[in-house]
């Protein structure tokens, strides 16, 4: 699996080296590029980054508190978004914490590579991209036996960059960030509400961004969940369901009920026989979204739970 990996400026590109080198380790399916070390003499640079912009299926964008505005990490930020969406690009911030990313990167979940957990979850996320996965137990004990291979490099890497030249963002400007952020996302949803009510597609009287019963034309299934479900765990359980999808489908799913104490999942019989050697990733789903899961054949059996949260 191709990972393209950004950089701009000395350090950005000596980090982007390191992961390079590093993360084949964690799964050997993993093929890194960057521009500086997998590019022949004599080939067209600007074509092979853009052949390999289209044959990427993970992006990571090395982030230095003084290339994040960098014209070159955006544009190649963004081609990598256009092409695999939001949740396949990652931001790497070396140098500063999440808090003090700005400009156009923040829309995208950021990794601070000096949390080994954070590092773990954009590992996690990579490996579910390639065709074949590395079982998470597995990957886990080798994620933990490399890891202070890279802690090192990075270490070094940062002790090289330049101390006090960067001062952290005041809280007043995050807040206002989070204000605008907030209010550009309410304005999507409204055109999105807008959107839906033009193709005649209904969803009952509640919003989009408060789904309690969810029938639409191409996703053949309906959400129903108890008045007494939070919008937040509402949307949890939307998340996780079509997750579960996305392993075991695609539209195996017949029906979902949110609880007060978990999602029930009716599957397909088809779905119902590909859950063995899924485990793992059903599990990843119940976690990361915070709820628990229950799927149940179309008879009622359950044939596979995931305890709430």
């Amino acid at each position: 699996m191709q990972v393209f990996i950004s950089w701009s400026g000395d350090i950005s590109k000596r980090c982007a080296e390191i992961l390079r080198d590093w993360l084949p380790f964690i799964n050997q399916e993993i093929t890194p590029f960057v521009s500086s070390q997998d590019i022949s003499k004599g080939e067209r640079g600007l074509y092979a980054i853009a052949t390999q912009l289209q044959e990427c299926s993970f992006g990571v964008v090395c982030v230095t508190r003084e290339n994040q505005s960098a014209p070159w990490i955006n544009f190649e930020s963004g081609a990598i978004s256009r092409v695999l969406g939001e949740s396949s690009l990652v931001p790497f911030l070396l140098d500063m914490p999440i808090k003090d990313l700005t400009g156009p990167l923040t829309q995208f979940q950021a990794t601070d590579s000096s949390s080994q957990e954070d590092v773990w979850a954009m590992v996690k996320s990579i490996n579910d991209k390639c065709e074949n996965k590395v079982d998470q137990e597995r990957l886990r004990t080798i994620f933990d036996k490399f890891w202070s291979d890279l802690e090192s490099g990075l270490i070094e890497l940062r002790g090289q960059q330049p101390k006090g030249q960067f001062p952290e963002r005041h809280t007043s400007e995050i807040l206002n960030e989070l204000v605008g952020l907030v209010r550009e996302q309410s304005t999507r949803l409204g055109s999105l509400e807008k959107r839906v009510e033009s193709l005649g597609i209904t969803s009952s009287q509640y919003p989009v961004y408060e789904p309690r019963e969810m029938p639409t034309a191409d996703w053949r299934r309906q959400i129903v969940s108890a008045r007494e479900v939070s919008a937040d765990a509402r949307r949890r359980a939307v998340t996780a369901v079509r997750q579960i999808d996305d392993i075991l489908g695609p539209d195996v799913v017949l029906g979902t009920k949110v609880g007060k104490y978990g999602t029930e999942v009716v599957l397909s019989a088809q779905a119902v026989r590909r859950i063995e050697g899924f485990e793992s990733a059903l599990s990843d789903a119940a976690v990361n979204n915070s709820t628990g899961i229950h799927l149940l054949s179309e008879e009622g059996v359950e044939v596979y739970s995931h305890p709430p949260f």
